[in-house]
């Protein structure tokens, strides 16, 4: 019996296949079309940190470097305040056509972790689509500190409890956080002095009226180079170009790491496709020389991590964050 003829039972189940079959098919060649269109105008990229800041002059290059491969304009534009809050805000709130994109680094995790009412979900509201570059800090102290090691800050650390005090770029900073992951990690306690000026920071570590602090490595290198500072450790898990001699903390606290990164994401919702295509010619631009000389400039490690890698990322990060704020009490005034 013909039961296509007859409209039985298995008539209806071959026209629903037919109608999903052809349902498939349309929005995988939508998905194609829409890549191959996308973009049809300027693409906008917001970077929310300071205009000149290390991430907003990263992205400028990257920017840069898509315009040419996409043939239109990436404008990028760096909206600053809350340290991150408010360009994060306007990321997350911006149409998810994928023409607008937002560049985030790891303060993005660490604001989630420090405030409780952020006017987004950190996770939820967004896409996340590649990460490519990390960086690490590095502890240093005053030149005559006694020791040359983070074992030897550790173990003076431990026969002074809360004795040692480090400087940092403020309350709630990457360099705040990660001085007491090393202390969570060591089982030691530190004193914290916040500092609002990276160039009083410095001037006092020099001067001795703090002990030690955990400083970019770009920013910390001519000072390491000319003896005013000493190097103990770099917060990556692989030993920085840079500072080629200078050994990781994870080389004493296997468990010990703490690294910048910076990434693209796009508003939740945007089409799949549109987030392929970006997450391709992103990593394509990556091996570009221009941009690999701006890595090299910046003193930027190339971490490269797709869409559901870097998901994992900023979601470790955050739990990780999360632990250190609540174990040791960090209030944001």
């Amino acid at each position: 019996m013909n039961t296509l003829a007859t409209g039985g039972g298995n008539s209806g189940m071959v026209t629903r296949l037919l109608a999903l079959a052809l349902a498939v098919g349309g929005a995988l060649f939508c998905g194609v079309a829409l890549a191959q269109a996308w973009p049809a105008r300027p693409v906008k990229i917001i970077v929310p940190y300071p205009p000149g800041s290390s991430v907003d002059a990263f992205a400028r290059v990257m920017g840069q470097k898509l315009s040419e491969m996409w043939k239109t304009g990436v404008v990028v534009e760096a909206v600053a305040g809350a340290g991150g809050v408010v360009g994060t805000q306007v990321i997350a709130k911006a149409p998810a056509d994928g023409y607008t994109l937002g560049f985030i680094a790891a303060p993005h995790a660490i604001n989630a972790a420090l405030y409780a009412n952020l006017p987004f979900d950190p996770i939820k509201d967004f896409r996340p689509i590649v990460s490519f570059v990390s960086t690490s800090l590095v502890f240093v102290v005053r030149p005559d500190f006694r020791g040359g090691t983070i074992a030897d800050l550790i173990a003076q650390a431990r026969v002074n409890p809360g004795k040692l005090n480090y400087a940092s770029n403020g309350n709630g900073s990457y360099s705040h956080l990660t001085t007491e992951l090393l202390g969570s990690a060591a089982g030691v306690k530190f004193t914290h002095v916040p500092y609002k000026n990276i160039g009083q920071l410095t001037t006092d570590l020099m001067g001795g009226q703090v002990d030690f602090a955990a400083l970019g490595v770009s920013t910390a290198q001519p000072h390491i180079q000319s003896g005013r500072l000493k190097a103990l450790a770099v917060t990556s898990t692989k030993r920085t170009a840079l500072l080629p001699n200078v050994a990781t903390v994870g080389e004493t606290i296997p468990a010990y790491e703490s690294k910048s990164w910076m990434g693209l994401v796009t508003p939740a919702g945007a089409p799949d496709a549109v987030i392929a295509r970006v997450e391709a010619d992103t990593l394509a631009a990556m091996r570009d020389p221009g941009v690999l000389n701006a890595v090299a400039a910046q003193a930027l490690d190339i971490e490269l991590l797709d869409a559901a890698q870097f998901a994992r990322r900023i979601e470790s990060d955050l739990r990780v964050w999360k632990k250190i704020v609540a174990d040791v009490g960090i209030k944001l005034q």
